[in-house]
């Protein structure tokens, strides 16, 4: 579904077509869905991947606009040897700023944190590539941008989320407990789905002789 198809079948589940003061509050009502999803949601099609080159000395890297979590971070070091890629990956381990401080004096070891929106690298020399695979927000939905993965693959997800907001607008409690119990349910599902495609199939083997 797009952008008018969830708002309008949001609209007839309210049975309020003709409330102009609901209807001008719709977009700022899927700014709200979209925000719970982008807290609660962390599955694979919100992964992307994206590299970028340490520089020597620089502890602080900018993260991209779209962030919402880190979901692996490693460094690689590529030294092509007889027009072949030879490839060196140390995945990083996270530590909380407060650690940080203390591993960047006692160890050698690369670390991230993550400070004021940034990413933070312990004892980083330059030249490295460093290749984050992060979860990404939601790109909104407008009258412009009419469609996303979510609203193609789960359009009941945001329009159970507008009914949340609707029903806290016209103030109705028992409406509200019932479409976020189904909004919640349905975030469940997406993440249990997104569980059963990550590990479906049978077990690699190691074929001996």
């Amino acid at each position: 579904m797009d952008y008018q198809e969830i708002i309008d079948l949001a609209v007839s589940y309210s049975d309020r077509p003709r409330d102009t003061e609901l209807l001008d509050r719709m977009d700022d009502f899927l700014s709200i869905v979209e925000a719970r999803v982008n807290r609660k949601l962390k599955v694979q099609k919100m992964s992307k991947r994206t590299n970028l080159i340490t520089v020597e000395s620089q502890e602080y890297y900018g993260l991209p606009v779209d962030f919402a979590g880190i979901r692996d971070i490693e460094t690689r070091v590529d030294d092509g040897t007889n027009g072949e890629a030879s490839r060196t990956r140390t995945t990083l381990q996270y530590l909380s700023p407060e650690q940080m401080n203390i591993a960047m004096a006692t160890s050698s070891n690369i670390y991230y944190t993550i400070v004021a929106n940034q990413l933070q690298l312990s004892n980083v020399e330059g030249g490295l590539i460093l290749e984050l695979i992060y979860y990404s927000k939601l790109v909104p939905l407008t009258a412009t941008y009419f469609s996303n993965w979510l609203s193609v693959d789960n359009p009941d997800t945001y329009v159970f989320g507008l009914m949340v907001e609707i029903s806290s607008f016209v103030k109705n409690p028992e409406a509200k407990m019932l479409w976020d119990q189904r909004f919640i349910d349905s975030l469940g599902e997406i993440t249990s789905d997104d569980s059963v495609s990550r590990w479906s199939g049978t077990a690699l083997r190691t074929r001996l002789g």
